[in-house]
């Protein structure tokens, strides 16, 4: 990929002013209690929450502020501005005047400041910097940079050609964020009136919490963060394993796959029920459901079915070549689920 220069342009807060803009290097079962360290920290206690500024991207913010009361989090806002070009007979070369960046940057410092007093002003510990460079590649490195526990991003959600010709930098993230990502595709589930279970603000309550298992290791470090968010949330979990339909050569179509199908699916009920018998000793509220099909496709038609409020998913985290050969389910869920989804990777970044 070759070495990208990247910048961190000052950080904002109530007290200080800008400063200037300086260069900087580019298997065990899981238990009811998730592991204590930065990557299995829930709730979280550093938030780095990407805005572009624009209303979409403000719908993350809801989500992110009522993260952060549970545990008392820091706030982290990111505003990242892709590099200015002009152009020239070889192509287009990056402006890289401090002093032209810095003016045209002014008015998005006094906004991210602005939201920095705002967010104090209501009781949070907040915080804001712009960086400028590729947004996926920013807020993976801002994220490293603040040790946050979680990232909580937007995404539009294309799919079909919009998705091939826009991609999606919330996509993106999921691959190289180094904690779990919180993407949000609607405004915070609604709350009745009054306190939220789990002590969180009205307004913002999980009641239904999704879990897709493939019993892999990815599934099973996913699993810690879902327990934590259900048993926070007083929420019920519902675990599901999809169980694909074998592949069959049309040479071969006289061979019967029933028995292979059924003994497959035998397994997969035993390993669901022991793992939702495993949570209801733990005290949780848990369910099982077995499905054939589309693993993506039956998890987001489930979520549609039962009302989730949000889905809690494992991933590899595959880049380069062999996310383009495997691709990953938890990005394809990301694109078609009716609710917000928090995607966990499995291993560093």
């Amino acid at each position: 990929m070759g070495v990208e220069k990247r910048r961190a342009v000052g950080m904002v807060t109530a007290e200080t002013t800008w400063p200037t803009m300086n260069s900087t290097p580019n298997p065990a079962p899981a238990t009811a209690t998730p592991p204590e360290s930065a990557r299995a920290q829930f709730p979280p206690r550093r938030i780095l929450l990407p805005l572009d500024l624009s209303a979409h991207s403000f719908q993350a913010l809801p989500t992110a502020e009522a993260l952060a009361r549970l545990g008392g989090a820091t706030l982290h806002l990111l505003h990242v501005a892709e590099p200015i070009a002009y152009p020239t007979d070889l192509g287009y070369a990056p402006v890289l005047s401090g002093e032209v960046e810095a003016g045209l940057h002014q008015g998005t410092r006094q906004r991210l400041e602005e939201l920095v007093n705002d967010l104090k002003a209501r009781g949070f510990t907040a915080e804001a910097r712009l960086r400028v460079g590729r947004p996926f590649l920013e807020i993976a490195e801002a994220a490293r940079a603040a040790a946050a526990d979680l990232v909580v991003v937007t995404t539009h959600g294309f799919t079909g050609l919009k998705h091939v010709l826009l991609g999606s930098t919330a996509e993106r993230v999921v691959r190289h964020a180094p904690c779990p990502v919180w993407v949000v595709r609607r405004p915070a589930p609604a709350a009745e009136a009054g306190t939220a279970p789990g002590g969180t603000e009205p307004g913002f309550t999980l009641r239904r919490v999704l879990m897709p298992t493939d019993f892999s290791e990815p599934s099973r470090e996913a699993l810690a963060y879902a327990q934590a968010v259900v048993a926070r949330f007083e929420a019920e979990l519902i675990l599901a394993h999809v169980a694909e339909r074998p592949f069959v050569d049309p040479n071969l179509a006289e061979i019967d796959t029933r028995a292979f199908e059924d003994h497959a699916r035998q397994s997969a009920q035993q390993q669901l029920d022991k793992a939702v018998a495993g949570l209801r000793a733990a005290g949780l509220r848990a369910s099982g459901r077995l499905l054939t099909g589309v693993p993506w496709n039956e998890v987001a038609e489930l979520a549609r079915r039962e009302a989730v409020d949000l889905i809690v998913a494992g991933t590899r985290g595959f880049t380069g070549l062999k996310h383009i050969l495997l691709g990953s389910t938890a990005e394809r869920i990301l694109r078609h689920a009716p609710c917000p989804v928090m995607v966990v990777r499995q291993g560093p970044a």
